[in-house]
């Protein structure tokens, strides 16, 4: 019989020296850091899109309230049938056309209020009043020729898709201006 020079111990319970390739745990780990990685993801995505309806309702809502205070603003300048009015159409006799058509409500003799909901659940209010506060008595909507200057703000309100109310506001002055009439 001849013997074998070659001696090979071969046993199957030890590793390999050179194994290749990813181990069960491996595999795992690495499986559970991804999922980690793709919540955080789909959590800031969600959050992301959050913002952008909250800067999309404030974007619109100053856009309302821009628009109400420029229309009030483009009475007050001159009345849109081409007149010479100008500020006594804001708040002499001729106003009542605008407040009236408008929804304006007289809170007092020195202030006028109007609230319209627009159909995508934004709500403006608009202001008008007697500016500063400490005007003499006789400046006020029942005297128009004495009213020299009158405060406009606009607030619109909102809620937002958390369920809660939001707001923002914008004004300004209002002075009569003298118009000269050329002949």
């Amino acid at each position: 019989m001849k013997k074998n020079n070659m001696k090979t111990k071969f046993n199957i319970f030890l590793p390999l020296k050179s194994s290749a390739g990813f181990t069960l745990i491996e595999a795992l780990v690495s499986m559970v850091i991804l999922s980690v990685g793709i919540l955080g993801l789909a959590s800031s995505i969600n959050s992301v899109t959050r913002f952008q309806n909250q800067s999309k309702d404030v974007t619109r809502a100053t856009m309302y309230s821009s628009s109400k205070l420029e229309e009030i603003k483009r009475f007050a300048t001159n009345e849109p049938t081409g007149g010479a009015f100008g500020f006594d159409y804001l708040v002499g006799d001729q106003a009542i056309d605008f407040f009236t058509v408008n929804g304006y409500a007289l809170t007092n003799d020195r202030t006028r209020t109007a609230t319209v909901a627009t159909a995508d659940g934004f709500t403006i209010e608009s202001v008008i009043s007697i500016f500063p506060t400490t005007a003499p008595a006789a400046e006020n909507f029942t005297n128009p020729g004495a009213i020299r200057l009158v405060d406009v703000q606009v607030t619109t309100s909102w809620t937002d898709d958390s369920g809660n109310n939001k707001s923002i506001q914008t004004g300004t002055v209002l002075h009569r201006r003298q118009f000269v009439g050329g002949g």
